[in-house]
């Protein structure tokens, strides 16, 4: 499948001042419309506006990963040619797939030209997909792959390369051994299967730190809680005292698992996703590394990419965004910056 990474010009943040919310876990069925941008108030040939739904099962407010990739939705609609309008259509709760679906189904009565979808698991969201896709909607996965998706209906992926995250936490951790000197390591993910991003850092990680000798001694498997989450971080130190450090599989289970460690420096811990509001955490040292993602730039090449497809261009089937690896040696700067560049 060809590749490509995110061009600098997508890259670029100028401006942004990002909400740094909490992790939200709504209750109820209830869907909410996010936002709405109009690329333009004219109409397209042939009718109005074409019409791009940019959709999440999460509200943009969830945390620092969802305000960037929102952000940089509205910045790139606000850049588009004549004719497009852009709408966020969100949920309020990220693990409720029943209702995400049925916004996904409701919003194809909207007759959007193109739908932008966050994919909360391999298959969760597959019938709509290809359901969208014989009603001649346009289609653009972010994030995490689906599984049985019709052959020709997904025009294009972008996402972080996971399986790369967890690779370069590995490698930090093989160039930095824990002070002392344990080669056994503890993973905190989701359920297998839940989440193929998840599972993938979470593969990427074991494999490279496996080939150098080190040892997966405990899983815990959690959810995104806090409460869930400390529990049985403590549970895993308890059980195994000799442990030389931790990996979560994303930054709201590491949140939990640097709860569960404050105070203990003597465990390395290792996170991912380069949440502004766990900098603070490497610089005290409580988390040693965190293999940040940019996800204003998957909201920006999403909406540009499906701008290109509605006017028959060619985009490429796979984009990866850029990440990068902040430790004590830039974080100050990453913060300084409001994320990545």
């Amino acid at each position: 499948m060809p590749q490509t990474t995110v061009p600098a010009t997508m890259r670029t943040l100028r401006g942004r001042r990002w909400v740094t919310g909490a992790l939200i876990v709504a209750a109820g069925l209830a869907l909410a419309a996010c936002s709405s941008t109009n690329a333009s108030t004219s109409s397209a040939a042939g009718g109005g506006p074409k019409l791009i739904l940019f959709e999440l099962s999460f509200p943009c407010g969830l945390n620092d990963y969802a305000s960037q990739l929102c952000a940089g939705v509205r910045a790139e609609a606000r850049t588009l040619p004549s004719g497009y309008k852009v709408q966020i259509k969100t949920g309020v709760n990220y693990s409720d797939v029943t209702a995400y679906n049925s916004l996904i189904q409701t919003s194809m009565q909207l007759h959007p030209a193109g739908m932008i979808l966050f994919v909360n698991g391999p298959a969760a969201q597959t019938p709509y997909i290809n359901q969208a896709c014989a009603q001649h909607i346009k289609m653009i996965l972010i994030d995490s792959p689906a599984t049985g998706v019709k052959r020709g209906c997904q025009s294009s992926f972008i996402g972080a390369d996971h399986y790369q995250l967890g690779v370069e936490d590995a490698k930090w951790l093989i160039a930095h051994p824990p002070a002392n000197g344990s080669k056994q390591v503890g993973i905190v993910t989701q359920p297998p299967g839940e989440y193929a991003s998840t599972d993938a850092r979470v593969r990427g990680f074991t494999q490279t730190i496996t080939a150098a000798g080190y040892q997966v001694v405990a899983t815990a498997v959690t959810n995104l809680s806090l409460d869930t989450t400390r529990t049985e971080v403590t549970n895993m130190v308890t059980a195994h005292p000799d442990l030389g450090a931790i990996f979560s599989g994303n930054g709201p289970m590491g949140d939990g698992t640097e709860q569960a460690l404050k105070g203990n420096h003597r465990i390395v811990q290792l996170t991912l996703d380069g949440f502004l509001n766990d900098i603070p955490s490497i610089g005290n040292g409580t988390i040693s590394a965190d293999a940040a993602q940019d996800p204003y730039a998957e909201g920006r090449t999403a909406v540009h990419y499906m701008a290109e497809v509605l006017q028959g261009k060619k985009v490429p089937s796979l984009t990866y965004t850029p990440s990068e690896v902040v430790t004590k040696e830039n974080a100050k700067a990453y913060l300084a910056n409001g994320g990545m560049h």
